[in-house]
């Protein structure tokens, strides 16, 4: 197995071995947040190295796969707009008063799955077709 060491994979991992120096570091300072930024830099250098294991011409996208993540996301973004306004609609006429946390993890959520789920539904009509 042949192992990139090209710039893409240096950067991420002396980024992993930051994360994991800065952890140790917060984590002497007595902070248990320490803990998570050593598991950010674990998983980075994970990410890394699975990466550098595969060739470069691995990662270049073909037009169609491009073009359905562009579409899925201009659709997702419609899904947000429209739930946005039937946020406000049911704020303005007082049926449910969501706190603004409640609001930006919903956004947050719907907005992501929605970007998933027309990326997926958009795979599979390109592939029947």
């Amino acid at each position: 197995m042949k192992i990139r060491t090209d710039e893409d994979v240096r950067n991420r991992l002396m980024m992993s071995m930051g994360l994991m120096a800065l952890g140790s570091a917060i984590l002497m300072l007595g902070f248990d947040i320490g803990y998570g930024w050593i598991l950010a830099g674990l998983i980075l250098t994970l990410g890394a190295l699975y990466n550098a294991a595969k060739p470069k011409e691995d990662f270049i996208e073909d037009e169609r796969s491009v073009r359905n993540k562009e579409k899925a996301g201009y659709h997702a973004f419609n899904t947000m707009l429209i739930l946005i306004i039937t946020l406000n609609s049911l704020y303005f006429y007082k049926i449910w008063m969501p706190s603004p946390s409640q609001i930006y993890a919903l956004l947050f959520l719907v907005g992501i799955y929605a970007w998933l789920a027309f990326q997926w539904m958009y795979n599979k009509k390109s592939d029947v077709e």
